[in-house]
């Protein structure tokens, strides 16, 4: 038998008051039996029953443990690549606090929950970088995305699909390219969109990579504040960002993705992580382990047993 909690200061304390009471019971008992010139070798039965009972609580505060069982656990994995949009119209505030800094904190949110899969991030605009490789290191994750700013690239706009490509690569060509399920997270709004090829899309359903794509802003738009004053094209019109959420509703079709909606007025990041955790993972890890199974229960029943039937008997304590 085995013992999930060492024998404390508890069960020495209600042992040893247990005793003082009793035995102050005891030498009173007699003493009043000689009084009365009789004798009261009853209460050894009562002694008896409360004793067992004492000993029983204890154990059961112990956590006995036997029949050990064996167990075997899996740990199932995949291979994720966040794509984030940093292009000039991702600073727009349609989304509180803005596109980009909403984005950030759902990117926190995800990776707390993904700890047995690798995470890695693609920062892209006009052209696509690497900025963390698959990992499962969640404290590194967690400071590359707080890096995140729109001037992290040297060029602006926002071309999805060289990012999608690089994204296939790095999946396709990594130490593990086939025995890990593969997935793709795409957040952007959709603006300055490039023409995906079609060889583009047949690789991502082919080689059965998930996609998720989040649409982030609003359809009405509004425009882009750069040094306190909302920025203008050559012409000296205002620019306005909007979410193009129809190439994005496109671009998850094709791929047999699935599209979500990132706005202060709608947030499908939630039904997204469901959608990816339900999503079928691949064996990266197999064992089995022996499990001790706490029997308190019995103890403690046998002690609540004790304990009635001596409430209900009822015995003389002096024979006279």
């Amino acid at each position: 038998m085995n013992w999930n909690y060492p024998i404390g200061s508890t069960e020495y304390f209600f042992i040893f008051f247990f005793l003082l009471v009793y035995v102050a019971y005891i030498i009173r008992t007699i003493r009043v039996a000689r009084q009365l010139k009789t004798t009261a070798r009853t209460i050894i039965i009562k002694l008896f029953l409360r004793s067992v009972a004492l000993v029983l609580l204890i154990i059961s505060l112990l956590g006995p443990s036997f029949g050990e069982a064996e167990r075997e656990i899996s740990a199932k994995g995949k291979d994720i690549l966040m794509l984030v949009d940093l292009s000039r119209s991702m600073d727009a505030a349609d989304v509180n606090p803005s596109r980009l800094e909403k984005v950030k904190f759902e990117m926190n949110h995800f990776i707390q929950n993904q700890r047995a899969n690798r995470i890695g991030i693609i920062v892209f605009s006009n052209e696509a970088f690497v900025q963390a490789p698959l990992t499962y290191d969640v404290a590194a994750l967690e400071l590359f995305i707080h890096s995140l700013q729109t001037d992290l690239l040297p060029t602006s706009g926002t071309n999805i699909c060289s990012a999608a490509e690089l994204a296939f690569n790095k999946l396709m060509n990594g130490t593990d390219p086939t025995s890990r399920s593969k997935m793709v997270i795409v957040f952007t709004d959709g603006e300055n969109r490039g023409d995906c090829s079609r060889s583009l899309y047949n690789n991502l359903r082919r080689f059965g990579i998930g996609t998720y794509v989040v649409g982030v802003g609003t359809k009405n738009g509004i425009s882009i504040r750069a040094n306190g004053k909302p920025l203008q094209d050559q012409s000296g019109k205002i620019v306005i960002t909007k979410l193009d959420e129809g190439f994005l509703q496109s671009f998850a079709a094709n791929a047999k993705g699935d599209y979500y909606e990132l706005s202060n007025s709608k947030n499908e990041v939630g039904r997204m992580i469901t959608d990816i955790n339900n999503a079928e993972g691949t064996l990266v890890d197999s064992r089995t382990v022996t499990v001790a199974s706490n029997k308190y229960y019995y103890f403690l029943g046998a002690a609540l047993i004790l304990i009635l039937l001596d409430v209900l008997i009822t015995i003389g304590t002096f024979r006279l």
